[in-house]
């Protein structure tokens, strides 16, 4: 098997009655891969031929699993874009991005109806048609379909969330999705007899590549939702059977706060993907899978088999146990504590990030991806993640571990929702800072909760905001745009 069109025909082959779709919007695979085909053909009379960069701006629903896949059969390089971003930033990444077309699968054009490329209304992909808002004029000169595609193509691009500057383009060939889903499909013994719950926006590697590819190389059902919603999360995964959850750490610490164990009961789960042993214990799961990666490292370069009485979880939390490193993959611990990884395999990596039509490698001479995340081995050999090198707090140069001290704030129950950060001190290097969009947050309460920690991780100032800055596909915390919000208080602790 060389290519994703590939994958996607032969799932539908060897499984054709299981379930592909979301929650509200599903049929059985071969009949969602036979609209794809349809909307392929119709793509490519639109101009749109095998090679050409179409950008997928939209929600989850029915249509915009169809327009995938649709992508994949008619051998177009698919960049799953966030809708939620302005006009403005996503006309910054289409010049970037220099697509032939652009396909919207339920988000307006907006001000973006004037760009020159083909654009193509989506929505109705579910019914196996499409509506051609504007030609480019243009005709593209057929050379087969994605069923023709190498390993080596690219198949297409996820973007990063952009938090230091406009979001780069990763580049992912064929043989990348098909590695990866292989890996998660393994990590998590998926079969047939799986139903796996993506519910997260399918722009990311995490859905997208974890999920839909793992589940389809596993022929195991899929299920998205529109929308991730806690309330309506454990009554949907109970009506539909699922029996695998790919979460992120976001929206599975958001279930544990705002649903409780009546809420899941009676739920036939049996493993879930970056569920650390305290969602297992609450929610009665049998067994989770940690992990680590980037879409730039292979999507999921480690992975560690977790259980709800895990005792020898890290310091930093079990969110952030990275495990063992895939068979295909090898990593050291740079000079300065960075993670580097270099693939085994050619089409482990990514291939590089896209720019002005051109794919820009990023790996040193020897092949090392230098990750710009901070790691080190446990006593197990295993990795541990430990931050982000942009995200990392030093005070008279002594590293200030950031989960480690907010695990020891939630003991301040005062604060509710909260974040640690950093303010620059042109004599310490780095002043700690706590937000808070609480009123009622208690300064004794946080020293309290501090008291036998060293002085200098102790927040000098509690400052409170209106809302904390979240990543609108997965809900993490912005920290780098903390200090750019209104201050509705300040407090000196």
């Amino acid at each position: 098997m060389n290519n994703v069109a590939q994958l996607i025909a032969a799932a539908a082959a060897d499984a054709p009655n299981t379930a592909f779709g979301t929650f509200t919007q599903q049929d059985r695979l071969s009949r969602v891969v036979e609209r794809a085909r349809t909307v392929a053909t119709q793509l490519a009379e639109a101009g749109l031929v095998r090679g050409d960069v179409v950008a997928v701006i939209g929600h989850n629903s029915g249509a915009y699993l169809v327009t995938w896949m649709a992508t994949q059969f008619a051998g177009l390089q698919a960049a799953l874009i966030n809708p939620a971003y302005p006009d403005e930033l996503l006309g910054g990444m289409l010049d970037d991005l220099t697509p032939r077309g652009i396909l919207w699968v339920g988000r307006d054009p907006g001000t973006l109806s004037a760009r020159p490329e083909t654009q193509v209304d989506m929505q109705p992909a579910w019914a196996a048609k499409i509506l051609v808002l504007k030609a480019d004029g243009r005709s593209g000169a057929p050379s087969g379909s994605g069923l023709d595609c190498t390993a080596d193509e690219i198949s297409g691009y996820i973007h990063t969330s952009g938090t230091t500057g406009r979001p780069k383009f990763c580049a992912l060939s064929h043989g990348y999705f098909l590695r990866l889903g292989r890996f998660f499909a393994d990590s998590l013994a998926l079969s047939r007899f799986d139903t796996v719950c993506a519910p997260l926006p399918l722009f990311h590697i995490n859905p997208m590549g974890y999920g839909v590819v793992g589940a389809l190389t596993a022929r195991a059902a899929l299920l998205s939702m529109d929308k991730f919603s806690a309330p309506e999360f454990w009554p949907a995964v109970k009506a539909h059977g699922v029996t695998a959850l790919v979460l992120h750490a976001p929206p599975a610490n958001l279930l544990k706060a705002k649903t409780t164990t009546e809420d899941a009961a009676g739920h036939q789960v049996r493993i879930g993907f970056l569920c650390d042993p305290g969602f297992l214990h609450q929610f009665n799961v049998p067994v989770g899978v940690g992990g680590y990666g980037s879409t730039e490292a292979g999507g999921l370069c480690h992975a560690a088999l977790l259980r709800p009485d895990e005792q020898d979880i890290p310091v930093e939390g079990a969110t952030h146990l990275a495990g063992r490193a895939r068979h295909d993959f090898e990593h050291t611990i740079g000079p300065d504590g960075e993670i580097w990884m270099r693939g085994k395999h050619p089409h482990a990596l990514f291939a590089g990030y896209a720019k002005g039509g051109r794919i820009e490698p990023q790996t040193d001479a020897e092949g090392w991806f230098h990750t710009g995340d901070r790691g080190r081995l446990d006593e197990f050999g295993r990795m541990v993640f430990v931050e982000r090198i942009s995200e990392s707090i030093r005070v008279n140069g002594e590293y200030v571990p950031i989960d480690f001290v907010e695990a020891r704030l939630k003991g301040a129950k005062s604060l509710g929702e909260f974040a640690l950060w950093r303010a620059e001190s042109p004599s310490r290097g780095h002043d700690v800072v706590l937000y808070t969009t609480s009123p009622e947050a208690d300064p004794a309460q946080i020293h309290a909760a501090l008291a036998d920690l060293p002085k200098y991780m102790h927040p000098g100032q509690l400052i409170r905001i209106a809302a904390m800055p979240r990543d609108p596909g997965v809900g993490k915390i912005q920290r780098r745009l903390l200090n750019e919000q209104d201050r509705l208080n300040l407090t000196k602790l």
